[in-house]
């Protein structure tokens, strides 16, 4: 009963697996210039642009990493960083989607670096920014990786590296074939399954505990159970520094620093109903995240009542919470609502890894080598160049999976905190403070990419998460959002008023002569 069951999860996954690949052959004859191929030639429903963007937030990293870190810590998690995060779309559109989207056209915005760009000016801002980006996609691919490599290798009985690469080479293909137009379609139907995938967990959730309030009081009364429920001892006396540095700084405010989430935003057909994608956003986010990490608790009470095995102890990590519960609980009782799970969780992952691919192969492509050394490529070189950037970037990440690291939660963590260190101040800024210049969102960028990513290789990795906020107080990637905001203050109050031409749209202020000429050359 339980090989038959796993067979038929194995058969919803192949077939979901097709139905993908079919959507970016199809979106492939679509694809006429770089600005269909990067964002969809700003023609995409506001709703489809809202499930993508809520469905590359929860990625992996709740779908997959969450839960296992809740079996293994606790459920303070839930609420620090899914309730915060929630926020985080109603809050980037009132602070940038507004002149994201109207000044797209005029400008030819495609990615994050082409907005500070245009508003700072200059090119320094766009290196700094796109190497970045660079960085945290090393580390949040990665938490990808592990969740599709665990998942496949178990359900398809293959070796996890074999597992991760052929999830990501499915990424790859349909994202390089159908660029834009393909991911808002398949993660449309990505982030349709993952709903239904969280509310079946619910429902399952409650079958197997008999609610709630009941769960949590069987798994106080177990051994360790009362300490697992206490958010500080649950995270060894750092749980208060976690919900400072992510409900205050990371999830909150610094979604807005999240190319795979807020480019989306470039795509919108109407900017009319951009305040639709951020509630698109919040409440699809809200479903998923939530009912995944209560699966989390939900194996939990399964181990305390003998009903699970100790997770970590027979598999060595929290990370297969998700691996065993679909494929070998739900696999021997409800096989069909098991491998909507998969399928649930891969999408998730599919939903991130696509846009890391986009967003690699953009910074490489487009706001470096582009924007920055070759300006005179045609749109048919550009076009060309970004598809052979984002296949060098796609074989970067299938050589990564060789070399899993860190729980996949931790993982996701590095890389969100990075890209909100980087590029949340300078973007939150733009649209709100009259005295920033070039040189202070330069700085500010540069510090909070240096801060973020030295502290992380410094200490957070070899120390670990807990010894680091217990030292520091702060995530790094909080300190590096931090000291770049206090940055770009600084150096703008004492540097030269330049800035780029969008920053005169922006505030309404008249440009001095020189910026007043055209738009950076596109």
């Amino acid at each position: 009963m339980a090989e038959t069951g796993i067979l038929i999860e194995a058969a919803i996954v192949v077939i979901w697996i097709l139905l993908i690949l079919g959507v970016g052959v199809w979106a492939r004859k679509r694809i006429k210039s770089s600005g269909d191929f990067m964002v969809g030639g700003r023609a995409i429903p506001v709703w489809m642009l809202g499930m993508w963007s809520a469905g590359a937030a929860v990625s992996a990293w709740a779908f997959f990493g969450l839960p296992g870190a809740i079996y293994a810590s606790g459920p303070f998690q839930h609420w620090a960083l899914c309730l915060p995060m929630m926020a985080g779309f109603p809050i980037t559109v009132l602070f940038l989607g507004r002149w994201m989207r109207i000044a797209a056209k005029k400008y030819n915005l495609m990615t994050m670096p082409d907005f500070l760009g245009e508003v700072y000016g200059g090119k320094l801002i766009r290196i700094f920014a796109a190497i970045g980006i660079v960085i945290a996609c090393v580390f949040y691919a990665t938490a990808q990786f592990k969740a599709i490599g665990i998942l496949l290798s178990t359900i398809l009985g293959v070796d996890y590296v074999t597992g991760a690469a052929l999830g990501i080479a499915i990424s790859v293909v349909y994202i390089i074939l159908g660029g834009f137009i393909a991911g808002a379609i398949i993660n449309a139907l990505n982030v349709s399954m993952m709903i239904i995938a969280s509310l079946i967990a619910v429902g399952i959730g409650y079958s197997w505990t008999g609610g709630y309030t009941n769960m949590l009081a069987t798994i106080a009364q177990s051994t360790g159970g009362a300490n697992w429920l206490n958010q500080d001892l649950a995270a060894a006396g750092a749980a208060w520094y976690l919900w400072i540095s992510w409900a205050l700084f990371l999830s909150s405010f610094g979604l807005a620093g999240q190319p795979a989430i807020v480019q989306k935003l470039y795509g919108i057909k109407k900017p009319s109903t951009l305040w639709l994608w951020g509630l698109m956003g919040g409440i699809v986010f809200g479903i998923t995240c939530p009912a995944y990490c209560y699966l989390g608790e939900v194996t939990k009470y399964l181990t305390v009542t003998g009903q699970a095995p100790n997770i970590i102890a027979v598999y060595k990590s929290a990370d297969y919470v998700i691996a065993w519960l679909t494929v070998y609980k739900l696999g021997a009782e409800a096989p069909v609502v098991g491998g909507l799970l998969i399928a649930g969780v891969i999408a998730a992952a599919w939903s991130t890894i696509d846009g890391f691919v986009m967003m690699g192969g953009a910074a490489i492509a487009r706001d470096i080598i582009n924007k920055c050394f070759r300006p005179n490529w045609t749109d048919k070189q550009l076009l060309r160049n970004l598809r052979i950037a984002m296949l060098f970037v796609g074989i970067l990440m299938v050589i990564e999976t060789m070399f899993p690291a860190e729980l996949i939660t931790w993982l996701a963590a590095i890389g969100w905190a990075q890209f909100a260190a980087t590029l949340a101040p300078a973007l939150l800024l733009a649209t709100t403070w009259k005295g920033i210049t070039k040189w202070g969102g330069t700085a500010g960028v540069f510090v909070g990419l240096v801060v973020s990513a030295g502290l992380t290789f410094l200490y957070r990795i070899p120390w670990g998460t807990v010894k680091f906020l217990k030292t520091f107080y702060l995530d790094a990637g909080a300190w590096g959002f931090v000291l770049g905001f206090i940055t770009i203050i600084v150096v703008s109050l004492v540097t030269k008023k330049e800035r780029g031409p969008l920053y005169y749209d922006i505030h309404k202020v008249a440009a001095p002569q020189a910026a007043t000429a055209q738009p950076t050359a596109q």
